[in-house]
């Protein structure tokens, strides 16, 4: 009988931390075991390349990347948290601008205060006045603005890394 108890307590405790076991697979917010895609991101630029300037769009001059691409803040980033609170689904449409050094060299922009904070990939996303910028999905050539006011919260950046809350037809 006390042999019986004994096997009972060892499957019972076996069962128990069975079950707590941890599950590579779960990334914690995606909503169970599904698998993760890798997040986009811009090329990250070499040492030295200046990774941000001042380009003509259609909406006029605003901040783009080093290939000219447009790049956007997002008004639901915390300014000066050292994080981004594009995550998952939403990188996947606004993938972030990223430099392999964390002194990027900018071209051309004066009074703004460029930074980097750790991205997901090992890169580092860079930030304009505190707030990640990223790229747009549909923004495909140099000049596109496609994501200027997306959801009434993605702008385009002036040359003093201001927020641009007007859109091609001056609204």
């Amino acid at each position: 009988m006390r042999r019986t108890w004994a096997l009972a307590a060892i499957v019972a405790v076996s069962l128990t931390f069975s079950s707590c076991a941890y599950d590579r697979t779960d990334s914690g917010d995606t909503g169970g075991n599904a698998p993760v895609s890798p997040t986009p991101t811009s090329p990250p630029v070499a040492p030295g390349t200046p990774v941000l300037k001042m380009g003509s769009t259609t909406l006029g001059d605003v901040m783009v990347d080093n290939g000219g691409m447009t790049v956007y803040v997002y008004d639901k980033d915390e300014v000066g948290s050292g994080a981004s609170s594009c995550r998952d689904t939403c990188l996947q449409s606004w993938p972030p601008v990223t430099s392999v050094t964390d002194n990027p060299t900018v071209q051309g922009l004066q009074e703004v205060v460029i930074d980097t904070i750790p991205a997901a990939d090992g890169t580092h996303q860079l930030t304009v006045n505190g707030r990640p910028v990223y790229r747009y999905k549909d923004d495909n050539k140099p000049g596109d603005a496609y994501g200027q006011a997306v959801g009434s919260v993605w702008w385009t950046l002036d040359s003093a890394g201001n927020p641009v809350t007007t859109t091609a037809g001056g609204e």
